[in-house]
């Protein structure tokens, strides 16, 4: 027994280790962290690559580095976590990431935002063929109608993430290098500008490169702000869409009887590299008629894991992806993330009487779904069994 005792402890001894060199090897030195960033031999290269690149003035980009400070807090909150034996893995728990985004309060911001930039939805629809239920479910999950645009200094986010965390550092020195540009040619002050820890910014959080390569001047003021204006914002990301393939009136996600086997050999990645075709014939069964759509249709197979009442065990709730849903991917390459907005856009739908994006039932794990018996007793209850809302939310 003291043996065994010994070794497990070993064991634990060696994955906190394991954890603290993975920390330690993603940050940059306690020496570097001391000093200016512009007297870093790292940042000095960076600083005369944009300059060059750019066309900026290298003491003007030094004396702008030099107004960042290290944020501790954002290393931790990028830092990949792991789950402890034996608990609940957040990453696999659907039910408690929809929530956050099904409650009363987030759906009546919703429905207001689309009845008071009706105008520019249906302007987005007719010039990029976008549907409106999915820009307002972007920006619901986004930023709650800007209730939560971010308070992190903007400068501060990208500035530790290119120098001091070094996990993707490449990726956020070029969102740096877009960020320093927007603020020499639009004369803005560095701490100006707040967005997430990420460094996204507005009410559709774009980060720096897609504002440049994505934003949209649709109240034509003369400007792109994204921050302020529900018009820019509302046409900035139905551009974005529009360029990563959505299709107007294509579901998102379509409901179908699909089973674990077929699940691995159809599903997995974020592009639909399968035909409508293939699934059918290999036992997938939708549940109203398969001619809906088009045999050729590029789908793939999507999951959404839920844990059991009372349990750490998970199943998985399974639907076909469509372009559509890739597109949003293309937003946020996370599954929960597309599936939030496929059910808070259709929701608002709904109460708007107007068509969602998914075809077939939400993605409800089966002990939330009403039981048969309830539904003549008491339609209210159901309503609030289907859509489960959160405190506060």
């Amino acid at each position: 027994m003291l043996r065994r005792s010994i070794l497990i402890s070993g064991i634990s001894g060696l994955a906190a280790f394991s954890g603290l060199a993975l920390a330690q090897s993603m940050s940059s030195s306690s020496a570097e962290k001391a000093m200016p960033y512009s007297r870093r031999p790292e940042v000095k290269k960076f600083i005369q690559d944009v300059c060059k690149r750019r066309g900026l003035d290298q003491n003007w980009v030094a004396a702008i580095l030099d107004q960042a400070t290290y944020q501790p807090k954002i290393e931790r909150l990028m830092t990949p976590k792991r789950a402890k034996p034996g608990t609940k893995d957040t990453r696999k728990d659907w039910e408690k990431y929809r929530n956050i985004f099904l409650g009363a309060h987030r759906l009546n911001l919703g429905v207001q935002f689309w009845k008071d930039n009706e105008v520019y939805l249906e302007r987005a629809r007719e010039i990029y063929h976008v549907d409106p239920a999915v820009i307002i479910g972007i920006i619901g999950v986004e930023t709650r109608y800007g209730e939560n645009t971010g308070s992190w200094k903007v400068l501060d986010s990208l500035v530790t993430l290119s120098f001091d965390y070094k996990r993707r550092a490449d990726f956020f020195k070029k969102e740096l290098e877009e960020f320093l540009v927007i603020l020499y040619n639009n004369d803005l002050k560095p701490f100006e500008v707040q967005g997430s820890y990420a460094g996204a910014v507005g009410l559709p959080q774009f980060m720096p490169s897609s504002i440049k390569r994505f934003g949209v001047d649709f109240d034509g003021d003369g400007k792109i702000d994204i921050n302020h204006s529900t018009a820019d914002t509302i046409g900035s990301i139905a551009n974005y869409l529009s360029k990563h393939g959505w299709v107007e009136g294509l579901p998102m996600l379509i409901e179908a009887d699909i089973s674990p086997a077929q699940a691995a050999k159809f599903g997995g990645g974020t592009n639909p590299r399968f035909t409508w075709n293939q699934l059918i014939n290999n036992g997938v069964k939708p549940l109203d008629n398969a001619d809906r759509f088009a045999g050729n249709m590029p789908v793939f197979i999507v999951d959404y894991p839920f844990y059991l009442p009372g349990s750490v065990d998970f199943e998985k709730l399974y639907r076909v992806g469509t372009k559509n849903f890739t597109a949003v991917l293309r937003y946020n390459s996370s599954y929960f993330y597309a599936g939030a907005v496929a059910e808070l856009g259709s929701a608002i739908a709904e109460m708007m009487g107007k068509k969602g994006l998914i075809d077939g039932e939400k993605l409800l794990p089966p002990h939330l779904k009403p039981q048969p018996s309830s539904i003549a007793g008491n339609i209210n209850g159901i309503k609030e069994t289907v859509t489960p809302l959160s405190a506060g939310q």
